[in-house]
Formats: structure tokens, C-alpha cells, sequence
């Protein structure tokens, strides 16, 4: 029996949503559909609200610590959700994924140090590495079959040149893979064969299609020494759309990687902890309540990419679709159709009026092809997929 509605449709103008609010700067109009951003259409648990309600009863907001439950509620979702045990001294906040990959970058890095990444993929890992002087290395993901793999022999070569650090996106952000355990567990080994740090962002963890799970970088690695090589990324906020709550956790084994990251956090930053509401919200979130949320969500947002799917293949077969494992932001193609890339990002603005994330932004493999963000309520989706007869 489903208990929560995601077919209901919510204004959010108006409402200081960047999705929302924005779309002048990104697209050069208001009069259009975002379908950009990684946030969704659908509410906010109800148990996560009355958890900030409860908190918000007692009239001090001042300085705080955290407490046994927060720590307890992440214990016990990583060990309930991805059969991962983790231990409370690995858990340290973060207000977010992309302050923890740009804090990974200052720690484990210098200047003028080669840190790869495999395109094409989230754009904050480009900034991340660019900003702080330090070099791109790109190790390309490989379309096949209507999907994606790695390039170990290409990955292997570049790794052996010295890289420092690899930033891994898992699930990954934009392709939709779900990697097996056997492609992690080799990352894993040839990260550590080449003394390169192996940080893993896995904040779209919960996102996976009902008919997969979830795999840890840190638990598909095979040795001790590997999986002390690896720092994990994770993060309630996309998975209950609470990003607002800037409320994170970066989880490190090894001791010595783990010190110098809390120096930093600590010591330089003085980020001891962060927002009172989204610790007691990933607290209310990381519980059974969550779970059951999450299960119904991810059959919502595979119901959505089905329907999808269906419009496109019927009705616009020139747009291509890829095997999609996790998130909710599906990959397109639209080589076929001939534009140019400023042409089609021109028409899918202006003629269809619908706001896509322009795929350059992720890598040159994002030439003619867009990311959307599919949860938002079936209708709202439908409605704007007919727009797609403008292009």
C-alpha cells in the first residue's frame, strides 16, 4: 500500500527556489519548465518536518554538539541500506558533497598536482580541481550498448603518471551507472597500486532503480590497505530533498587521512558542525520512516523514466535514451537531430521551453546531449515532454 502522494503538484515560484528563481541567468527566460537542478518536485517527508518542528519548539538556537542519535541514524543506515559497518569515528560534517570534494582537493593535494576525473561527470569536480591550480586529468567513459564503462588500460596509464587524488562518482552523475563491485573493487586496487587517494562521492547512494543496489566503493574493495585508501562522500539531501539543510557526512577509515581532514575542518576552517535543523533532519531521515519513503520514491521516479522512455521512443525516436541504473537525472542524445550544440540548447530553451542542464557543462562528451530531472509529479513531466514537438 503506497502511503505518500508524489503525484501532488506544488508552486514553487516565488518561494526563493533557486530551480525556480534562476532560470533568467541560466536560460535567458522565465517562460520556461526547469528541469535542471538537482532538486525535486516533490515534498519533504512529513517525519523530517516534524522533526524540525519538534526541535524548533525550544526557543534557543545556539551553540550545539552532536549527539548519539545523529551518529546512531547514520550507523545504522549504512549497515540497514548498503550492508556497510561503519564505525562513529570515521563520521565527520560537511555542509555539503562539493565542500568536501573542494576540501579533499586543499588537503591531499598541491599545487600543480594531477587529480583525474571520468567524464563525463558532475561539474563541481572541474571547479573543484581548476580553482585551487591544480591540473585535469580525464580519464573518459566509454559508451556501449545503449551504457557506459570504464577505461581501466587508459585509467592505469594515466594513474601511473603520478596522479594524487581520484574523484569517483558513484552512482554516477550524469550517465546514470550503478557500478558493479567488480568495477569498484578495481578502482579501488589501481588507486592504491599508484599511491593515489581515492575519494568516492556517493550522495545519489539511495537513488538507485528498485531492481538495483547500492554498492560502496569502500566495501567492494578487496584488501585492508585499499579500503584505507578510501574516503566516502555522503549525504541525505538529494535523497529527501532537504539540500537547503547543507548537512553531510564524509566517512574515513584511516586514521591518518582522517586527522588531517579534521585538522583542516577544524583547525583552519573552524567548522566544528553545522546547521542545528538539518543534523536533527538527517537524524529523523536515516530511520526506518526513511526507508520506507525512499523505496516508494525510487519506484516513483522508475515509474517517471519508464513513462518517459515510452514518449520518446514513440514519439521523438531521434532523441536517445541510455540504460539508467541511479538518480533521477537521466542522460539524452540529441545528436540526430543535425543542430549545433548552441542551436539546440536555443531551441529546447526558447522553442520547447523546457530548462535541461546543458550537457557541455559536464565534459566535451556532453556535446548535443542534456541531463533532466525527471521527479517531479507524472504530469508535470508528460506535459512538458509534448513540448519536445518545437524542436
Amino acid at each position: 500500500m503506497k502511503e505518500y502522494n508524489f503525484d501532488k503538484i506544488i508552486d514553487r515560484k516565488g518561494t526563493d527556489s533557486l530551480k525556480y528563481g534562476i532560470c533568467q541567468e541560466i536560460f535567458g527566460t522565465t517562460d520556461i519548465k526547469p528541469m535542471w537542478v538537482a532538486d525535486m518536485d516533490f515534498e519533504t517527508p512529513d517525519f523530517i518536518i516534524d522533526a524540525i518542528k519538534k526541535r524548533l519548539s525550544h526557543p534557543i538556537l545556539g551553540y550545539w554538539e552532536y549527539w548519539d542519535g545523529y551518529y546512531d541514524s547514520i550507523l545504522w543506515w549504512m549497515r540497514n541500506r548498503h550492508n556497510w559497518t561503519i564505525e562513529k569515528d570515521w563520521i565527520i560534517f560537511s555542509p555539503g558533497i562539493v565542500p568536501a570534494l573542494g576540501l579533499c582537493v586543499m588537503i591531499y593535494t598541491e599545487k600543480g598536482d594531477d587529480v583525474l576525473v571520468q567524464s563525463p561527470v558532475y561539474h563541481p569536480f572541474y571547479y573543484a580541481i581548476e580553482s585551487q591550480d591544480r591540473n585535469i586529468i580525464r580519464n573518459s567513459l566509454v559508451e556501449k550498448d545503449n551504457s557506459f564503462e570504464m577505461d581501466f588500460e587508459d585509467l592505469e596509464n594515466k594513474l601511473k603518471k603520478g596522479v594524487k587524488l581520484m574523484l569517483l562518482c558513484n552512482p554516477h552523475n550524469p550517465v546514470g551507472r550503478r557500478w558493479e563491485k567488480e568495477t569498484l573493487a578495481k578502482v579501488a586496487f589501481l588507486c592504491k597500486k599508484y599511491s593515489c587517494i581515492l575519494v568516492s562521492d556517493e550522495i545519489h547512494a539511495d537513488l538507485t532503480m528498485p531492481s538495483f543496489s547500492h554498492n560502496p566503493t569502500f566495501t567492494s574493495a578487496i584488501t585492508e590497505e585499499e579500503k584505507a585508501n578510501i574516503i566516502t562522500l555522503m549525504a541525505p539531501s538529494k535523497t529527501f530533498n532537504i539540500a537547503g539543510l547543507t548537512t553531510s557526512e564524509v566517512i574515513i577509515p584511516d586514521l591518518r587521512l582522517r586527522k588531517k581532514y579534521i585538522h583542516y575542518m577544524h583547525k583552519i576552517l573552524h567548522m566544528y558542525n553545522g546547521n542545528t535543523l538539518g543534523a536533527y533532519a538527517l537524524e529523523a531521515a536515516y530511520s526506518e520512516k526513511g526507508a520506507n519513503w525512499v523505496d516508494e520514491l525510487r519506484q516513483y521516479i522508475q515509474f517517471n523514466i519508464n513513462s518517459m522512455n515510452d514518449v520518446l521512443h514513440n514519439k521523438y525516436p531521434k532523441i536517445r535514451t541510455y540504460n539508467h541504473e541511479a538518480t533521477y537525472l537521466p542522460w539524452l542524445d540529441f545528436s540526430a537531430y543535425g543542430y549545433t550544440h548552441r542551436e539546440l540548447t536555443h531551441k529546447l530553451a526558447f522553442d520547447c521551453k523546457i530548462g535541461l542542464n546543458d550537457g557541455m557543462i559536464f565534459g566535451k562528451e556532453g556535446e548535443n546531449k542534456m541531463r533532466i530531472n525527471v521527479a517531479l509529479p507524472k504530469s508535470e513531466l508528460l506535459k512538458a515532454l509534448d513540448k519536445l514537438d518545437y524542436l
